[in-house]
């Protein structure tokens, strides 16, 4: 009966993301996975990748890399396929591997 319910408000499995926090990722509709890819197309570096860096002007070799926009596209995105989104302090508490393939078991 559990799981009818939970699939009937579009609640899928449950993931820990650190001690204490544990949360429900959403069961993935076209215009869920629709709205993450769109968000997610601000992000093409791994979420790991992104925490806690600087902006990093365009070199000959690259092109400008915004990591604090990266990360922030990533926060949208854990915020939309997480039932009920992340606080700051679970946010901050959060395992870094287990958000880094959170979007992929989701997508």
């Amino acid at each position: 009966m559990d799981a009818q319910i939970d699939q009937t408000l579009n609640i899928g499995t449950e993931i820990q993301l650190a001690e204490g926090i544990v949360k429900n990722v959403k069961i993935g509709s076209i215009g869920l996975i629709r709205k993450v890819r769109q968000v997610m197309k601000a992000a093409p570096y791994k979420f790991s990748t992104s925490v806690g860096r600087d902006k990093w002007p365009a070199t000959e070799d690259r092109a400008e890399v915004d990591w604090p926009l990266i990360e922030a596209a990533y926060r949208e995105a854990f915020n939309l396929v997480l039932v009920d989104g992340l606080t700051d302090e679970e946010y901050e508490q959060a395992n870094v591997e287990v958000l880094d393939t959170l979007l992929d078991r989701f997508l």
